[in-house]
């Protein structure tokens, strides 16, 4: 099933409005919590919102189920519900970069994908400070603000890039990461979100990740598809799916081109 995609990038954008940018550089101390560590926050913003996309969605889809990033954090056999069952899944990040919502850096959003038999069906992204959303279909392309995404052209000289590879292992780290940090200029991804839109509109030529929970990529990858782009494990190039988790890190390009390029020069890891 397919979605009126306006539709459900209106809710959000209301949802964000209503739930998160009302609490920009306005959080009391009792609304700030963390959950793994010191600087894995999480915020009233991020439970509100998180409620009322849950109602929102569920009232568009009701056969769908929902998973969102906290519901998840609190309760991690939820997301293995996408390795066994068929069905449809709302995959929600309500507050993605809220470590940049706490410190009053405008560089955050709101992740929202529709997955159906284990494929990404649908995609949204909304820069919530730009008020500004990407939108994905599969096999209908990618828009921003309403523009339709065209294909990134492709290059080898003076990339630019994302990186969010810290939880990397054995050879990945040993090995691949110190030649791939010596080829490559790349800046800290502390906003999947603003990530795969910069991405998508051509101001980055690539991102890699080591942790690729599907609230923050699901959305993100089926964008980078459809301008043509790839986002797929280095080392088997198996593609990214939301049920799979390979202990390899993934690279999001946009362009196949790009994503050969990187791959060659820094040596994968058998």
């Amino acid at each position: 099933m397919i979605v009126d995609p306006e539709k459900v990038a209106g809710l959000i954008a209301e949802i964000a409005e209503e739930e998160i940018m009302t609490r920009f550089g306005a959080l009391a101390e009792g609304d700030i919590d963390t959950k793994s560590g010191p600087n894995d926050f999480v915020t009233a913003a991020d439970h509100a919102a998180e409620a009322r996309l849950e109602k929102a969605l569920c009232g568009l889809y009701p056969a769908a189920s929902f998973i969102g990033e906290e519901s998840a954090a609190a309760d991690p056999a939820l997301t293995d519900r996408l390795a066994t069952e068929d069905g449809a899944f709302w995959i929600v990040d309500p507050l993605d970069g809220t470590r940049n919502f706490v410190h009053g850096r405008e560089e955050f959003g709101a992740i929202v994908a529709l997955i159906e038999k284990g494929e990404i069906r649908q995609g949204w992204i909304y820069a919530i400070p730009d008020k500004a959303c990407a939108i994905a279909s599969d096999g209908d392309g990618a828009t921003w603000r309403g523009e339709r995404l065209c294909s990134v052209p492709a290059k080898e000289e003076n990339l630019l890039g994302y990186r969010a590879i810290g939880s990397l292992q054995g050879a990945w780290k040993d090995q691949w990461l110190p030649c791939f940090r010596e080829q490559f200029e790349t800046e800290p991804a502390r906003c999947s979100a603003y990530a795969y839109i910069n991405l998508v509109r051509g101001r980055r030529d690539f991102a890699v990740y080591s942790r690729v929970y599907p609230w923050d990529h699901a959305a993100g990858v089926l964008m980078v598809r459809e301008i043509g782009g790839k986002a797929a494990y280095l080392g088997s190039g198996a593609p990214y799916r939301p049920r799979v988790a390979v202990g390899t890190p993934m690279l999001a390009t946009g362009s196949h081109e790009v994503w050969r390029h990187i791959s060659e020069v820094a040596p994968l890891v058998e």
